[in-house]
C-alpha cells in the first residue's frame, strides 16, 4: 500500500506542476498580447495618419494624356490630345545613342499603390541607333500596372478641349508598360509621365517623359517645344468616372 500510494503521490506532483506551467504559459500570453495591444495604442497615438492611411487612399480615378498645345500666331490658344514626347539615352560618358518618340493617353486609379486596375497605351519608336541591343525600331505599348502616383499643385490657363473628365493637375505617375515591335517581340519596361502645369507648379518638376525598355533607360527628358513636343497633362475625376 505505501508504494502504491507512493506512486499515487508522484503522480498527482507532476500533474499539479504541469498545471502550473500551462498556467504560466497561458498568462504569458495573455500578457503578450496586452503588451502588443498597448504598443499599437500608442503607435496611433503618435502617429494616427499611419494607421488609418489607407482609408484615404483610392479616391476617384486619374487620366494621363501626352498633349498637343496649339498656337496661332505664336500665342497659344487651347489643349488637345494627340501629342509626341521624347526622351534620350546615353552611354557610360553620358553621350546620346538614342532617342525614344511616344504617344499615349490613359488611366489609372488615383492612388500612390502599385495597381492593375489601369487603362490604355500609345506608341512609341527608337530612332538614333542601329545597334540592336539598343531597341532600334517601333510599335506600340499597353499600361500593365501602376508604379506610382503622386499629384502636385497647378492650374491650366489654357482651354482643356481633350475631353478629360475631371480636374487637371501637375503630378508624376510611373507606369508599367509592356512594349511590342513590328515583328511582335515583347519588352518590358516603364513610362514616367511628369506634368508641370504653367501656373502654380512646384519649380522642381519637369515636363514630359522617361521611360525604359529592358535595361536601357530613356532618362534624360527633352525640353517642350512649340505645338506638340514633349507636353503632358492629369485629371483628377474624385467620383472614380475618369475617362478612358
Amino acid at each position: 500500500m505505501s508504494s502504491a500510494r507512493a506512486r499515487f503521490t508522484a503522480g498527482s506532483d507532476r500533474q499539479l506542476k504541469r498545471g502550473i506551467k500551462m498556467d504560466n504559459r497561458k498568462l504569458s500570453r495573455r500578457q503578450l498580447l496586452k503588451a502588443a495591444g498597448a504598443l499599437g495604442v500608442a503607435a496611433a497615438a503618435l502617429d494616427p495618419m499611419k494607421v488609418f492611411a489607407d482609408e484615404n487612399e483610392g479616391q476617384g480615378r486619374v487620366t494621363w494624356d501626352i498633349i498637343n498645345v496649339n498656337f496661332v500666331n505664336g500665342s497659344p490658344t487651347h489643349i488637345t490630345r494627340g501629342g509626341h514626347a521624347k526622351a534620350q539615352s546615353t552611354n557610360g560618358m553620358h553621350t546620346v545613342t538614342a532617342e525614344i518618340d511616344v504617344t499615349g493617353h490613359g488611366t489609372f486609379p488615383n492612388t500612390d499603390k502599385c495597381s492593375k486596375d489601369v487603362t490604355g497605351g500609345g506608341t512609341w519608336a527608337v530612332t538614333g541607333t542601329t545597334d540592336p541591343a539598343c531597341f532600334p525600331g517601333s510599335g506600340t505599348y499597353q499600361v500593365i500596372e501602376l508604379l506610382s502616383w503622386h499629384p502636385a499643385p497647378g492650374t491650366l490657363p489654357l482651354p482643356d478641349n481633350t475631353g478629360d473628365r475631371g480636374t487637371p493637375s501637375s503630378g508624376l505617375a510611373t507606369l508599367r508598360v509592356l512594349y511590342r515591335d513590328a515583328n511582335g517581340t515583347q519588352r518590358r519596361g516603364t513610362l514616367t509621365v511628369s506634368c508641370d502645369l504653367p501656373v502654380g507648379a512646384p519649380a522642381c518638376m519637369f515636363e514630359g517623359i522617361t521611360a525604359s525598355i529592358d535595361y536601357e533607360d530613356f532618362w534624360q527628358s527633352e525640353k517642350p517645344g512649340a505645338g506638340e513636343g514633349n507636353r503632358t497633362l492629369f485629371h483628377i475625376s474624385s467620383n472614380g468616372d475618369g475617362d478612358s
